[in-house]
């Protein structure tokens, strides 16, 4: 299965409208399940969810989902949105180098997975969507077969009891400055988060690489700086190194962006992780 995804364009006063969400993820307005799924399975639009959780006041403004290569899957598969705060998108609610708490739900129509909803960080100087680990801040998973509105009310309510201590982590890490050795340290294993130790691009990107700030502003050594150069670098791709490939000899390579949401929130959660060690060391 090819996992890479559809994404939104980036937003930050503004919410998707419906017209919008559609374009992003057609799967969010499956109107039946897959055909063939199991008949204990309760199916529930996620456009419903959209409306359920536009009702506490979340609204969405980023969405994506899997391409899949199957035709039977398409306009059934895994997609993702995420919800920021209405009253976060009011203008002058959001400031230039802060960060916004936002939840981001999962659901797929085939029968693959339960809704899930996590709690999660934005931040505008870069735009990158940060997910909060679940050592920290438990997530939400609802079954199909639980799907109600009072069920959506309170996994709401719990991940906007929750996002406050993320922002709180924000806060502490960007009192915590780190020396030039021990931010090495972080990037190597950060590294280590999204490639085996045997692949060639572990011997030959320099763990510096991943600290090279991607726009002005990024240059400062403190842990929160840190962790969000080093996840935009893992996630994104891009970076330039060289390498040798038998029988071409050595050649230029680029890291890959991470395109599976999945995989995406997987470094995501355990980069915040990493992160978080390296506060309380």
């Amino acid at each position: 299965m090819n996992t890479s995804v559809i994404v939104s364009p980036a937003r930050v006063f503004k919410a998707l409208s419906s017209d919008e969400l559609r374009r992003c993820a057609p799967s969010v307005f499956a109107e039946h399940a897959r055909p063939g799924v199991s008949s204990r399975y309760t199916f529930v639009s996620t456009a419903q969810v959209v409306s359920l959780l536009g009702a506490e006041g979340w609204e969405p403004v980023k969405a994506s989902e899997q391409r899949v290569r199957l035709e039977d899957r398409i306009g059934f598969q895994m997609h993702e949105i995420r919800f920021a705060r209405r009253v976060d998108l009011e203008a002058g609610a959001f400031q230039v180098g802060t960060a916004r708490a936002e939840m981001i739900l999962q659901n797929a129509h085939d029968g693959s997975r339960a809704y899930r909803i996590d709690a999660g960080l934005y931040r505008l100087v870069c735009r990158n969507g940060l997910t909060v680990a679940d050592a920290d801040f438990a997530h939400v998973s609802i079954r199909h077969v639980d799907v109600s509105a009072d069920a959506f009310a309170k996994a709401a309510q719990s991940v906007a009891e929750n996002t406050p201590r993320a922002l709180e982590a924000v806060a502490k890490w960007q009192a915590v400055q780190l020396p030039q050795a021990t931010r090495v340290e972080f990037a190597r294993r950060a590294a280590a988060l999204r490639w085996d130790a045997d692949q060639p691009v572990m011997k030959l990107l320099g763990a510096e690489k991943l600290l090279t700030p991607v726009r002005y502003g990024d240059a400062a050594t403190d842990l929160w700086t840190t962790f969000n150069v080093v996840q935009e670098h893992l996630i994104r791709g891009g970076d330039r190194y060289m390498g040798y490939t038998e029988g071409m000899g050595i050649r230029r390579n680029r890291t890959r962006p991470v395109s599976g949401l999945n995989e995406g929130q997987k470094i995501n959660k355990a980069l915040w992780a990493l992160a978080g060690e390296f506060a309380n060391n």
